[in-house]
Order: structure tokens, then sequence, then C-alpha cells
């Protein structure tokens, strides 16, 4: 038998199993779905037992698949939806479904605690982020707050994916990445704030029993459940990472010459840095990496792909015909009726403010906009316009990280769905003004570079980046001088509109509110 190692991936509707060899080869892929409850709106959870009982069914799924290959699993990489409460009492049983990262009950609680803390400032001084909604912190305040006699009970809180490691091995453990994502964490010295827990009377016994770094291997499956599951052998667990890292550096942001963006619903820009710097304003999120002595500082965008899937939703029924037809991709008919526009789409510029913004404006009172329409426009402009209006968004943020990172950005990956269009790569190139490539498999997302965590953990890879940067480059586009030169006037423009749009943003939530 060869041997072979694993990625689980609790992912938000989700969880992907990707079975990886020495020579970086899918062996087998497998997803099942759970459910999200929305008790009241704003509000999202998850059962964690939900989790566990797909976990348990794929991997043995897998293993079965892998035992009639010839492969047998050596090692397992873990990964999943960051910033999730998962609250356990002393016999580790779970006492209430987790709080998801996109869970907003706590607003009130994250004000409480920055002002608590001494200011944004102070805050940035301690951990080099803000507190906002999504993160950890301000799910604990809000339990202590509300469920006092479940916060009493509660022995130990996890993560996600440190949940599941937890019905693995029996083993408290997080590594430094998802440890970063609770916003409790001091990730540059790469341990607990000991402030924040003190002022919160957070006990530190509640936390996880080690912070360990990614690829480091913090245990064995059971007994019991590795006969449940049907592997042999002692199977090493290893830290594994928080899901936004792990696709970033496995994407391809290994070095800081290496910007990398993902374009799912959400758009994420990403930086890998070897030296640390104050994250002032706290717009963008600075965490500790998968790849030990350096960190990953990072923007979220809110409607990447997901202004793209509205414009579908909204406008594209001729488009949906046409594909149905001719048994393409309607994103594909979309892509060829871009390309039919000129660059700049004709003065039409689009604002992906779908559901407000986080970077490089956190406003949740920002809108999507449409500005620019004039007799002439036709509908390649405004496709075309949807597909540089997120390109403009993500650029922004890329000129901040450059900014605050110092450093040249000489290459630029594109993961995630909007990777798949050779007229967003080429509008990405040349709004970018960089070569832009998409690696092999980017689109499997965390769950490859959980696998890749478990190689180096057990010796497949001497480095995380040694297996990234082995991976074949699928797609290049190189930007073309000439049309980056048309788009650098054009998105100086795109910088003035949000400003000047602003006090109409405000007005149209304050009289929707009324």
């Amino acid at each position: 038998m060869e041997e072979c190692v694993v990625g689980i991936d609790i992912g938000t509707s989700a969880c992907k199993v990707l079975a990886i060899s020495r020579d970086l080869e899918i062996l087998s892929e497998k997803s099942g779905k759970y459910p999200i409850y929305v008790p009241k709106p704003g509000w999202t959870e998850q059962n964690p037992e939900d989790w566990w009982t797909v976990v348990k069914s794929l991997l043995t799924d897998t293993s079965a698949e892998l035992r009639e290959k010839g492969y047998e699993i050596a090692g397992i990489g873990l990964t999943g939806q960051m910033h999730g409460l998962v609250l356990l009492d002393e016999r580790g049983k779970v006492l209430r479904p987790c709080i998801m990262w996109n869970d907003q009950r706590n607003y009130k609680q994250c004000l409480y605690a920055i002002e608590r803390l001494g200011g944004l400032e102070k805050v940035i001084r301690l951990i080099n982020n803000g507190i906002m909604p999504g993160f950890t912190i301000g799910k604990i305040l809000w339990v202590m707050e509300n469920e006092p006699e479940i916060f009493a009970k509660a022995k130990k809180l996890l993560n996600p994916k440190d949940y599941i490691r937890f019905r693995l091995t029996g083993d408290y453990i997080t590594d430094v990445s998802d440890a970063s994502g609770t916003h409790m964490f001091d990730v540059k010295n790469r341990k607990w704030c000991d402030e924040i827990l003190k002022i919160f009377n957070i006990p530190e016994d509640m936390l996880p029993d080690r912070v360990v770094e990614s690829s480091e291997i913090t245990g064995c499956i059971s007994d019991h459940v590795a006969r449940n599951i049907g592997v042999k052998g002692e199977v090493a667990v290893v830290g594994g990472g928080g899901d936004a890292v792990v696709q970033l550096a496995a994407s391809g942001s290994t070095s800081p010459t290496k910007l990398c963006i993902l374009i799912g619903t959400a758009g994420v820009v990403g930086l890998t840095v070897d030296r640390y710097f104050e994250n002032s304003g706290g717009i963008l999120q600075f965490y500790c990496n998968v790849m030990p002595d350096k960190w990953i500082v990072f923007g979220c965008t809110l409607a990447a792909g997901g202004s793209l899937e509205w414009f579908r939703q909204v406008f594209a029924d001729s488009e949906e015909a046409v594909a149905k037809w001719c048994e393409k991709s309607v994103f594909d008919i979309l892509s060829e009726e871009a390309e039919k526009a000129q660059i700049g789409s004709g003065g039409v510029f689009f604002l992906p403010y779908l559901t407000g913004e986080r970077a490089p404006h956190t406003d949740p009172n920002a809108r999507g906009v449409f500005i620019g329409l004039n007799l002439m426009t036709r509908k390649p402009d405004i496709v075309r316009s949807v597909l540089e209006g997120v390109a403009y968004s993500l650029r922004s943020v890329g000129d901040i990280l450059k900014e605050k990172s110092g450093g040249e950005i000489r290459e630029v990956y594109l993961s995630g769905g909007g990777a798949a269009s050779s007229v967003w790569r080429q509008i990405f190139a040349d709004i970018f003004g960089a070569r832009v490539k998409t690696l092999k498999y980017s689109e499997k997302g965390g769950s490859l570079g959980a696998a890749i965590l478990a190689g180096v953990g057990i010796g497949f890879w001497k480095k995380f980046e040694d297996a990234v940067e082995s991976l074949e480059v699928v797609y290049e586009n190189e930007h073309n001088p000439q049309n980056h030169e048309k788009y650098e006037k054009f998105f100086k423009i795109y910088e003035k509109l949000y400003p000047i749009l602003k006090p109409a943003f405000d007005l149209i939530s304050e009289k929707g509110q009324q």
C-alpha cells in the first residue's frame, strides 16, 4: 500500500474531503451537505454534530475507495469556516449550536469590546486587527450576556475545524491561523492576548490546550474512530488552518511578491508577508500564516462572484435559454457578451456594493450602482461593467496591501469560480497591470491546502510552499500595457465614486428603515 494524505474542509454549506498522493495528484474527492439554521434574521447557526456525521461518512467512503486503489491514509489536515463558536461542557458535549462566521447578532458587543479596550487604535496595538460582528470574541461576549447559564457550563471553546479534531483525536488544539481569527490572539507573538482575556473574564483554560503551527502534528486518530472509518495504523492529524488563510496560500500567495485573489460569492485579496507591520485602521485582517514565521494580510469584499450571480438571476433570462439550448454555462455566454464591449464598458461603471461592503470601505449602508448609462449603452457594456467593477474593487484592496507591505507585486494568482472566465482573467491582468496565473486544483479550495499541510507534517514535502510552487499553472494571462494605461484612467474615476455617493447611500439606508 502506498501512503497518501487527506484534507478535510468544514465549509459553510458542505464538507469536502480530498485525498492526494506524493505527486500532488487527486486520488479521491467527496462532499456532503449539512443545514444552516436561521433562528432570527441576521442569525446563522449550525449543529456541530451535523459536521461530524458528514465527516465520518465521507472518511469511511474515502478510505474504502483509497484501499481499492492501493493507498492508505497516513495524515489528515483540517480547514474550515473561521470565527465560529463551539462551546463544550466538561464531558465534551456541545452546549448550543455553533454561532457562525456570518452571524450578525453581536454588533453591540463588538462596540462595547472596542470601547472597553480603549478604542480601535488600542485594539490594533494588542492584536493588530479590529473587532467586528463576524469574529469570535463578539460571539463569546454575546453568550456571556444573553445565555449566562450556558456560558457557566462551558469548559472549552473551539473553532469548527478544531471540533472535528476533537472528535478525531480527543485533543483540544487549534492552530495559529484559526486562533488569529478569534481576535483574542496576539498575532505578532503567536500567543493568546492576556490583556483581552483578563478584561473580559475569559478563563484561559477554556481556550484550546495548545496553539500549534499549521503543519505540526497534533495527535493521531483514536482507535475507536479508526475502526469506524476503516483506516489502519497511526493516522497523524496536523494543525491545519482557517479556510481563507489556507486557500490564499494554496492558490499561490507563498511570498510577498505573489498576490492572490479569490473570487467566490465574496472576493478576498491576500498577500503573504514575512515581516510584521501595523494594520492601522483595521480594515484588513492580519493573521498568522500556515507557513511558520510568516503572516497573511487580506481584505474581503462582499459581492464579487455574487455580483455576477445577481446579474444572472435578474437580467440573464435570454442567456439562460441560450446556454440550455447550447448545453453551455450561462456564465460562458455572459463572458462572450462582455468580450464584445470595449475597455471601460462605454463609460458605464458598476459599484459592487450589493450587500454593503467590508473593504476597502467598511460600510453596511453602501449599495450597488450602475452609473454612466446613456443612449449608446448596450447589454455587453453592462455585463462587462460588472466584471470590471468587481476587478476595480479588488484592485482597491490590493493597492492597500501593496502600500502597507511596502513590497513589489510581481505576480497575481486568481482562484475560485471567476478564474474560469478567460475574459475576466484578462480584465484582472490589465487592471492590475500584472501577469495573472491560475494554479491546477485551485478551485478545490481549502481541502487541497489542508491535504498539503498534512503532507508537510508527515514528511511528503519539506515546506508548504515547495508543494504549492510545484503545482502546474493551468491559465496564464499577461497584461496588455496599452489596456492597462486605459484602465488606470478609468480606475481613478471609479475610486472617486464611493466618496461622492456615500451621503446618498446613508440617506437611502435611513429612509429605508423608517
